[in-house]
């Protein structure tokens, strides 16, 4: 079976990882997978797959082992590397996972370095690449085109080929609107192209020409 739509694996605006992941936060000193399930309403099995590929990645520790019954193992965990707000990405071997990361570090990009001053596709895709996130300027493009499309971006200067003289070429500016930052987590991009907000917990634009080009 293939993975959900991302909008039907919300609750409240939050994946189940991002549930969990707070869940953590406010426990850390001490939690094991039922009092996470407690605070979360359910979600063992997803619990218990995200322990493993967090303990992996060095983000959580046992702490503690006890017998329950006669097979059954409880673990005690703790956090000991807080990544911050923004549940981490993590593979099964508890390296990166670098799905949806060049997104997020534009999300934030704009959010931090651009939230009184515009830029282009080109500013963008440099100022949030990093040693572990490449982000290409074709990217940044795609991406910066659909969020303007939906409403988070105005458009400050046109694109300009220059006439004859390509040396005056400009590059379209954008500027994030301060009341379209929802939150953290990066809106998410889909096809048929549609803007899902995570932060808000719905799909904010959708493009109903692409829509009907399918029909």
């Amino acid at each position: 079976m293939g993975r959900k739509r991302v909008e039907l694996e919300m609750k409240g605006g939050k994946s189940p990882r991002q549930r969990i992941w707070e869940a953590i936060r406010a426990n850390r000193k001490a939690f094991t997978l039922v009092s996470i399930a407690e605070a979360v309403g359910g979600l063992e099995v997803s619990i218990g797959h995200y322990f493993r590929v967090l303990n992996a990645a060095e983000i959580i520790e046992v702490i503690a082992e006890e017998k329950v019954g006669k097979l059954g193992m409880r673990k005690t965990y703790r956090l000991v590397r807080d990544n911050g707000v923004e549940a981490p990405r993590v593979k099964r071997d508890g390296t990166a996972a670098v799905h949806g990361a060049g997104n997020q570090a534009m999300w934030g990009t704009m959010h931090r370095l651009f939230e009184r001053s515009d830029f282009s596709c080109a500013e963008l895709a440099s100022f949030a690449s990093t040693a572990s996130v490449t982000v290409a300027e074709s990217s940044a493009t795609k991406y910066v085109k659909a969020l303007h499309a939906a409403g988070y971006l105005d458009r400050t200067q046109e694109a300009s080929s220059g006439g004859r003289n390509h040396l005056n070429a400009r590059q379209a500016r954008y500027r994030l609107k301060a009341s379209k930052y929802t939150g953290p987590r990066a809106p998410i991009i889909r096809k048929p192209l549609t803007v899902y907000d995570a932060n808000v917990g719905r799909i904010v634009w959708t493009d109903m020409k692409e829509f009907e080009d399918a029909e």
